[in-house]
């Protein structure tokens, strides 16, 4: 062969060559997958207030202060005891007003919360701190507690395990996907790269709540809280799927 041949055989390689990756087809398409879970944890947060007492008392004298303290105490003890509630930090501030610039303490402001997480098995335990709680503080004239609100909320954990679910879900049935655009462009595709979002649509739902209301202090003993009614949440994904076609 000359030099002239084997460079027209080269150029006609090229050709050919070029042809097939022109016949190359990329696919990127987005797919939606969802799915509806029910949360599986209950969320309420209890609080302890100054009672209408505390809040007119004036300056506060360090027997009450201490008696406030002392109660404060035994509820976080109670607390560590059920191990469903965390937090108990508090602060006891003076309310303060000014009356033509006369500074004049009109009594004080205690801020005191518990965060609860339990399953709907736990609300029993969840009842009784509640009840010990109200005996600590109805021993206590210079503090109030307000009925908890209670409500089920879906956590992160919940979201990060259904964004798994569905993904393994819809890997099932990426081997369709191709079968399905080989048949529309009369080709062979085959998926090269499928991720799904980082951030996952969860879809708003009422929150029920139980029958008692926040803002009502408890009186007269504890009554059972019942767990409020659960309602779905749907979790949605959005999966890329890149397909190259030949």
């Amino acid at each position: 062969n000359t030099k002239g041949d084997r460079m027209k055989y080269i150029l006609l390689a090229s050709i050919f060559i070029n042809i097939i990756f022109a016949n190359d087809l990329v696919i990127t398409k987005k797919f939606i997958t969802s799915k509806e879970i029910e949360p599986k944890f209950l969320f309420a947060n209890i609080r302890i207030e100054s009672s209408s007492t505390l809040r007119n008392i004036g300056e506060l004298k360090n027997s009450d202060r201490e008696e406030i303290i002392t109660t404060l105490n035994d509820v976080i003890n109670e607390t560590q005891n059920s191990k469903i509630c965390k937090g108990g930090s508090f602060s006891i501030t003076p309310i303060i007003n000014y009356d033509k610039d006369k500074r004049k303490t009109i009594g004080q402001n205690v801020n005191f919360n518990l965060n609860c997480k339990f399953t709907k098995d736990d609300l029993s335990t969840y009842n009784k701190l509640l009840s010990n709680i109200n005996d600590a503080i109805s021993k206590n004239k210079l503090l109030s507690l307000p009925q908890p609100s209670m409500n089920y909320r879906i956590t992160e954990d919940e979201i990060e395990i259904t964004k798994g679910e569905l993904f393994d879900g819809f890997l099932g049935e990426v081997r369709e996907i191709e079968n399905k655009y080989s048949k529309i462009l009369n080709k062979s595709c085959k998926s090269s790269n499928i991720n799904y979002g980082e951030n996952p649509k969860v879809s708003q739902v009422a929150t029920f709540k139980s029958v008692m209301s926040a803002d009502s202090a408890i009186a007269n003993g504890i009554i059972p809280t019942s767990a409020p009614i659960v309602d779905t949440t749907r979790i949605t994904i959005d999966v890329i799927v890149q397909l190259n076609c030949k």
